[in-house]
């Protein structure tokens, strides 16, 4: 009897999938795309989007560049898109698609510097989105080989309110890209009225120059360039007579006379100020907004990176979006790279040699956290509660909400673990295995919802 006590129990920590009662081991959890999770600019190359599915991420964002897909007037190269959009598909995973007006022989000369270069003839414009949503729609008619499903998400008109941003931008007038953004929406509703139109985002630097010029805020704004150059903005700069203008007649219009479905706010630098960014487009827009950039940690405010500040912004940032209303964050990048700003360089999940980071344990383990039903509040500072429709309920913190979680799972008998190794995805319940103030997350029957 003893020997077949002692197989069973071998055989449920064998069965635990990377789990035994003192320890849960992340790196060894089994995710499922999570359609409440996303991620930013994967790379051109299939061959890694594995490693997405595997993280629990399950919305993608790609570009769609006029230049690659359409190199001159009407000869189409489906090849590149295609494989990205159905190679994204083949693993659950679904595309979030932006435009971006790249072509030379299409475009104003003097507009070119940046991704929203102005058509020459919007015609020609409007026939490229056209043909590409045309592609994706899943109507059966002019598909891309191998479509599994539409795509539902559109954006145009990226990081916009600046003449000068090489990861979008506008040369032109507030009118023109109003106009920009109206054909550019119409072409996608017209083939797929269902399609959900996205406006570009707003860069965070400008969010946080709007909190503080119309929202109430009190704090700099800071964007490092490299080691020794930075732009900093003071409260009374953000307050003066320039910025009103620039907010008056190029933001304020395009905010409330452009159509679209949902507003896109790009999350870098204090994760503190979030929830106040996405209520203050909420409010200007009255649409839903979403986060098709987001990520941490940031070097413009003198942070640092270390593994568990990594694995800390994954957590903070998204369940911040969750809790504040936003529909889901796309973290930036999959892989470390050498074209990203300064204060973005360690963002990545991935490393150059394709090694991957805390983050990637932090969200398999926000994949099975979060469920469809799963509300996210946020409990106090450095302390979020997730709770679900059957009265689950989980509860994580670090910091100086560490000691939170830890009294809520005293108090309910939940079990309590700690972050004891970020750069492993080790999870312990034995507290003397970490800091006070690491990362702890709590909640009944965890070690099975983090193992099967």
């Amino acid at each position: 009897m003893r020997l077949r006590s002692l197989v069973a129990a071998a055989l449920v920590t064998l069965s635990a999938g990377g789990a035994t009662a003192d320890t849960i081991d992340l790196s060894q959890v089994v995710a499922s795309p999570n359609p409440r999770l996303g991620l930013a600019f994967p790379g051109s190359n299939p061959k890694h989007y594995s490693a997405i599915a595997q993280a629990g991420i399950g919305v993608v964002r790609l570009s769609v560049a006029w230049d690659r897909v359409e190199p001159a007037p009407g000869r189409f190269d489906w090849s590149g898109l295609d494989s990205r959009v159905v190679g994204l598909q083949a693993y659950g995973i679904e595309p979030f698609l932006t435009f971006e007006s790249t072509a030379d022989w299409g475009t104003v000369p003097e507009t070119r510097g940046v991704k929203n270069a102005r058509p020459n003839n919007p015609a020609d414009w409007e026939r490229f989105v056209r043909a590409v949503v045309e592609r994706y729609d899943g109507d059966g008619h002019a598909d891309a080989p191998g479509l599994h499903r539409r795509v539902r998400y559109w954006q145009a008109a990226n990081e916009w309110i600046s003449d000068k941003n090489k990861s979008g931008g506008w040369v032109g007038t507030t009118d023109e890209l109003i106009d920009y953004i109206r054909r550019t929406h119409d072409a996608v509703k017209a083939v797929d009225p269902r399609a959900i139109f996205v406006l570009g985002g707003i860069a965070a630097f400008n969010l946080d120059v709007l909190l503080v010029a119309r929202g109430g805020q009190q704090f700099t704004v800071r964007q490092k360039w490299n080691e020794r150059s930075e732009t900093v903005l003071s409260p009374s700069d953000m307050r003066g007579a320039e910025i009103a203008r620039i907010i008056d007649r190029d933001v304020l219009p395009v905010l409330r006379q452009s159509p679209y479905d949902i507003a896109d706010v790009h999350l870098y630098g204090p994760e503190s100020r979030d929830a106040a960014r996405i209520a203050m487009i909420g409010s200007m827009t009255g649409r839903p907004v979403l986060s098709a950039e987001c990520g941490g940690p940031s070097l413009d405010y003198g942070d640092r990176y270390t593994p568990e500040g990594h694995f800390i912004a994954v957590v903070d940032r998204n369940l911040g979006v969750l809790a504040a209303g936003g529909q889901f964050c796309l973290w930036y990048r999959l892989g470390e790279g050498r074209d990203t700003t300064f204060g973005n360089r360690h963002t990545a999940l991935y490393t150059e040699r394709a090694k991957p980071k805390p983050g990637v344990y932090a969200y398999r383990m926000l994949s099975r956290l979060l469920a469809a039903d799963t509300t996210v509040r946020a409990a106090g500072p450095a302390l979020f509660e997730l709770r679900r429709t059957a009265g689950d309920v989980v509860r994580i913190g670090w910091g100086g909400g560490a000691a939170a979680v830890r009294a809520f799972a005293a108090q309910t008998g939940a079990q309590a673990y700690c972050l004891a190794d970020a750069g492993t995805g080790a999870l312990s319940r034995d507290p003397g295995r970490c800091d006070p103030e690491a990362l702890t997350v709590a909640g009944h029957d965890l070690s099975s919802l983090l193992s099967r």
